[in-house]
């Protein structure tokens, strides 16, 4: 039997990200091999879909059936390599607090998809209470956030407010779900 890869191509999904329903659920059950199976993917991504049969207990069918299950329904939504940031180059992680200066549909959107393009900005998410979304964004220097400030982040379109907090210290950053 060949090591198939995990990450290969299952046919008929495709790549993309799902959204969640308004209860956080991806529309499967999950149960304890599903999790067992996640966990060790968590752990120990680079075990091929054989190895992580032979630790599960599974014959190669049903573990691929699993994640081919898994996928589709958006529980897993890709594999790639996390790289350090600090050790790329990016000293700097400041976290910005933004207040929109309008709530219309329009302006969201237009104000997400300016985001989006915007390669220091590593995460954005809407927020409840005195802002509207929260942004991660990484920096080489406090110079280049100086820079990012003024050509990227107050031109983003219907922004009232930027509120920033540069971080000290990494305390915890895990990808890590807790199964």
């Amino acid at each position: 039997m060949s090591a198939r890869p995990i990450d290969a191509a299952i046919p008929g999904a495709e790549d993309r990200r799902r959204g969640w329903g308004a209860m956080g659920e991806s529309g499967i059950t999950l149960d304890e091999t599903d999790r067992r199976l996640l966990r060790l993917l968590q752990a120990e991504p680079d075990l091929t879909l054989r190895e992580v049969g032979e630790r599960l207990g599974l014959s190669h069918t049903p573990c691929w059936r699993r994640l081919a299950r898994m996928r589709e329904a958006g529980v897993i939504e890709e594999r790639r390599h996390i790289i350090d940031p600090v050790a790329a180059g990016f000293d700097i992680t400041v976290f910005c607090a933004v207040r929109m200066n309008g709530h219309s549909r329009a302006h969201l959107e237009e104000f997400e998809a300016a985001v989006v393009r915007i390669a220091e900005v590593v995460q954005c998410y809407t927020v409840s209470g005195d802002h509207d979304y929260l942004l991660r964004v990484l920096a080489r220097s406090i110079r280049h956030y100086e820079s990012t400030v003024k050509n990227a982040l107050v031109q983003l379109p219907h922004v009232l407010s930027i509120s920033t907090s540069v971080t000290l210290r990494e305390i915890k950053n895990t990808t890590d779900v807790p199964l």
